[in-house]
């Protein structure tokens, strides 16, 4: 078990593996969205095998939004999304971070568990462009 850097073409290729996220069909899309922005892209590996990532993004130098991750349902439940979770928390107050934040849906209640029992505090809640609400967390590092 491992978590290591990434990259857009990685991510792309796991992102697609994970049957509750919207497929994507480009990995140019990470590349539009967070375009010049400083960002940070976390594989979690399991005997060799990519099965879960973390892709965020610098808002300011103190501020990071962790903006998409997942794990492949076949390795679910062995707690690889809190090592994802935390490794990013390392790296981002490693990076000189104050702040991550992050948005969730009520539809993904592993995630918002987590979210809370890490520590992540619910700032709002509002509509996407979909329609759909997106539940807002942030966390204060130390």
């Amino acid at each position: 078990m491992s978590v290591r850097q990434s990259n857009f073409a990685e991510i792309f290729l796991l992102h697609n593996l994970i049957p509750e996220l919207s497929p994507i069909v480009s990995s140019d899309y990470f590349a539009e969205r967070i375009g010049e922005k400083d960002y940070l892209a976390l594989v979690y590996e399991q005997d060799g095998i990519p099965v879960a990532y973390k892709l965020g993004y610098w808002i300011n130098a103190q501020h990071f939004y962790s903006w998409l991750g997942g794990v492949h349902p076949d390795y679910r439940k062995q707690g690889i999304a809190k090592a994802l979770l935390l490794e990013q928390e390392a790296q981002v107050r490693k990076l000189g971070g104050a702040e991550i934040s992050v948005k969730s849906m009520n539809k993904y209640k592993s995630m918002l568990l987590l979210l809370i029992s890490q520590g992540y505090d619910i700032t709002g809640a509002a509509p996407d462009s979909r329609g759909e609400i997106k539940i807002h967390f942030a966390k204060k590092l130390d």
